[in-house]
């Protein structure tokens, strides 16, 4: 700390630390590299219909994995980095297996739930590597047309899939199921509840929490504590025995990162609120402690 009791360096953004860490650059390259893998292994899947061996998927994951050390460096990681707009549809569904990953361990997952959840992301999106990129990236609106194709991804991921007799039943439902929600709103099928495979419901999470947390050409990504406040804006759409551990997890790692406030101070967070976790207590340049659950008016805009 500096002598006003904000963080040293704090005249940089979050994004100049992270990006100039030696850390995250090993990262960067390590990442391309696996990311290019990845790539390789699914599209020749999707040309051969031959099975990919699991072992493959998930040697690439952990090289990329042991790139960021833990959880909390891998979030800080991919949260950073710029999206190559050619590579989104492998990029995403590369990520979520790292999130998914990293999901498990914080959740204390024993390694053959964790080993499966990372697959599921592997695959899950699978049906989206058949459209076309132009409308599954559109800066802009969807039509109604666009809009029907996109939803039917995961119709055709399963189709895809459905005779693979070496990827397990999880994993098929999950690529059939992961926009499903559990109040009934979401597709193909409308299930509810426990009606929605597990797997599933877990890559629902992560499949938003990866969307928010990526940049796009109409919006910068949200930072960690605005994506808690959007899933509990619709907590009753997630499975909450995942769902609130997790925000519990992402909320204590925000602890003494600076953000800046919608009246343009920067603060320092010094404690997590508890309903709800995106509303922590901030302290400003003067150490005066603000809590963000008592005043309203104030939002995080982003992180500094």
């Amino acid at each position: 700390m500096d002598g006003s009791g904000m963080p040293e360096n704090s005249e940089r953004t979050f994004l100049e630390r992270i990006t100039s860490d030696e850390g995250f650059i090993r990262f960067c390259e390590v990442y391309s590299d696996c990311l290019l893998r990845y790539k390789g292994a699914m599209l020749g899947y999707l040309g051969t219909q031959f099975s990919i061996a699991s072992d493959t998927l998930l040697g690439i994951y952990s090289d990329c994995y042991s790139a960021a050390g833990n959880p909390n460096r891998l979030l800080d990681y991919i949260y950073s980095m710029t999206p190559n707009e050619d590579e989104l549809t492998y990029s995403q569904s590369f990520g979520a297996a790292l999130l998914a990953g990293a999901f498990a361990d914080w959740l204390g997952y024993p390694e053959e739930k964790k080993r499966k959840l990372i697959l599921c992301g592997f695959y899950y999106d699978i049906g989206k590597w058949k459209l076309p990129s132009d409308i599954l990236w559109k800066p802009g609106k969807l039509s109604d047309e666009e809009f029907a194709l996109v939803r039917q991804h995961t119709l055709i991921g399963y189709k895809l899939v459905k005779d693979d007799t070496a990827l397990s039943e999880d994993i098929k439902k999950c690529i059939l199921m992961h926009h499903e929600k559990i109040d009934g709103s979401g597709y193909p099928l409308k299930l509810t509840g426990d009606k929605i495979n597990e797997y599933a419901r877990f890559l629902s999470i992560v499949d938003t929490y990866i969307a928010m947390a990526s940049p796009r050409a109409f919006r910068e990504a949200f930072t960690p504590l605005q994506i808690i406040g959007a899933f509990e804006r619709d907590i009753d759409k997630y499975d909450t025995k995942i769902l609130v551990p997790l925000i519990e997890k992402i909320a204590e790692a925000q602890i003494g990162t600076t953000v800046e406030l919608n009246d343009g101070s920067r603060c320092e967070v010094v404690f997590i609120n508890k309903n709800p976790y995106s509303r922590p207590m901030v302290k400003n340049k003067d150490n005066v402690v603000i809590d963000l659950k008592d005043n309203s008016a104030l939002q995080i805009v982003r992180m500094i």
